[in-house]
């Protein structure tokens, strides 16, 4: 088995909501169902004069927290998606926030290289290790910490790439052989 996290490629498209304020409704997400959605209203960001333009995607890059998808992409995934989370629409593009609703306690923290807030919270984890138990045949999770990367393991990865979606990319940061 192998963990992965989402990974931004060079020259991806990129989406930011269009006011800064709504930064934090994505930030702010803990792996709770939404019932009151307030859709913000969300920008491509296009070529700046004399920039290259960037490649279309079908995962427009906020970041590896908040998954971004467009129609190609909902169409292809929403059946192994809506297993683990919510899609939630979006305004000003046609595109969806994939809300990861299945939080598993899944990061063996004795084994794991990890940096922590004075608080206790993670800052950072250099070097994951996964309980391979807990994840089971998840697909896709997260840990119960505040902006946790959104996690994938190989079957969702292959799912992905037979959909012949675009501009996505996958960063491995654990394998079971380790």
């Amino acid at each position: 088995m192998t963990i992965y996290t989402f990974a931004v490629l060079e020259n991806q498209e990129w989406i930011f909501p269009v006011d800064n304020e709504d930064f934090e409704t994505f930030l702010a997400m803990d792996g709770r169902v939404i019932r009151d959605w307030a859709a913000p209203v969300m920008r491509i960001v296009r070529a700046e004069d004399g920039a290259k333009k960037p490649s279309y995607s079908d995962f427009p890059w906020l970041g590896e927290h908040a998954p971004i998808l467009r129609k190609p992409a909902v169409d292809a995934l929403a059946p192994v998606l809506t297993l683990y989370g919510q899609l939630l629409p979006l305004k000003g593009e046609e595109v969806w926030l994939f809300n990861v609703t299945t939080i598993l306690d899944a990061l063996d923290t004795e084994k794991s290289s990890i940096i922590y807030f004075d608080d206790g919270d993670i800052l950072d984890i250099e070097r994951y290790v996964f309980k391979e138990e807990v994840i089971g045949t998840a697909e896709i999770f997260k840990l119960r910490k505040r902006a946790s990367p959104v996690y994938v393991s190989d079957s969702f990865v292959a799912k992905v790439r037979d959909a012949g979606l675009r501009g996505v990319s996958f960063t491995p940061v654990w394998t079971s052989q380790e």
